[in-house]
């Protein structure tokens, strides 16, 4: 088992102490303070335990991760013939963490790995007689019309450094995940599982982004489901959901911990506290309730990541 606390960094800033600072008129000075955002925090258990929580196999297990989203963009011969996509143009760390299954999981990361990190800066396939380009980001498994027409020419006026800015959003990225987990699971289809073994690979996973357009951090939860296809084959996939703004996730013992820390982080937003101190806190005492009730459940040492923008901190607490 593991648990997980997930959600938004937060400060209210009282903007009426730079007043006398400002050379703006005083009528536009008066500021009442507002919620700033600070980022985004990720909280986490390290155990791993046998199914149900029966036994720690053992400690210091990795459940969240820095996972870097790599932008390429396209390089042309003079004569503006497609050579290739070997010139970076940017790059987005976002937090990746799961509660379920290790096997399952690792699967699920190699692959948003894979995906995300070498994205390419294209254009949407073009109607006959349609000369206006469209410009997107693809992913490397996705059909891509600068390596399918090897042989066209691009004018000079064409993929320009204007043209790349705000093609990539939390949204897209958010969506490349759900693509890259779906892709991960869709083998299970092949086994044909049964309801007791879609438990035992259950996973839950979260991606915290900062999105470069909205200029604004955005957390995705991708709780894993299953249905029954037309030929009563059990399908296993995912859908992402944003988590509001405020808000928090938990991941892993929600029946156990989930009220009560969603309570303490109302509270604490409410009392301008942060939220990320009194969530740890939280959590090392939910260790301790699981400790005292003779499960092996959650354990420490316990990581606690935040982003903010294009920076990934860690503390470690044993």
């Amino acid at each position: 088992m593991s648990l997980l606390f997930i959600g938004y960094e937060t400060e209210k800033v009282d903007f009426s102490r730079y007043e006398k600072h400002s050379l703006m008129p005083e009528s536009h000075t008066q500021m009442k303070p507002r919620i700033v955002d600070m980022g985004i925090f990720a909280i986490a258990d390290s155990a791993i335990t046998t199914f149900q929580g029966g036994k720690t196999l053992l400690t210091n297990f990795r459940k969240i991760y820095d996972i870097e989203a790599k932008v390429y963009k396209p390089r042309f011969a003079p004569d503006g013939i497609f050579q290739g996509y070997d010139n970076l143009y940017s790059r987005h760390p976002i937090l990746v963490g799961f509660a379920g299954n290790t096997l399952v999981a690792q699967h699920i990361l190699n692959t948003i790995s894979g995906h995300l990190e070498h994205l390419e800066i294209g254009c949407k396939e073009r109607s006959i007689g349609l000369q206006e380009i469209e410009y997107i980001v693809n992913m490397p498994c996705e059909s891509n019309d600068l390596k399918s027409s090897s042989f066209a020419q691009w004018g000079e006026d064409t993929f320009l450094p204007k043209d790349y800015e705000g093609l990539l959003t939390g949204e897209l990225l958010a969506g490349f995940i759900e693509h890259s987990i779906n892709h991960a699971l869709e083998s299970a289809k092949k086994h044909r599982l049964n309801e007791d073994e879609f438990k035992q690979m259950n996973t839950d996973l979260f991606s915290g982004i900062y999105c470069p357009v909205d200029r604004e951090h955005q957390i995705y939860i991708f709780r894993m489901k299953h249905k029954l296809n037309a030929d009563g084959v059990l399908v296993v996939y995912t859908e992402k959901e944003k988590l509001p703004a405020n808000e928090i996730a938990v991941l892993g013992m929600k029946k156990d911990f989930e009220e009560e820390a969603k309570r303490l982080n109302y509270n604490a937003i409410k009392d301008d506290l942060s939220s990320s101190n009194v969530l740890e806190d939280y959590l090392l005492k939910c260790i301790e309730t699981v400790s005292k009730r003779g499960s092996f459940e959650i354990a420490r040492p316990v990581v606690h990541k935040k982003l903010n923008r294009y920076k990934i901190s860690k503390k470690h607490i044993d």
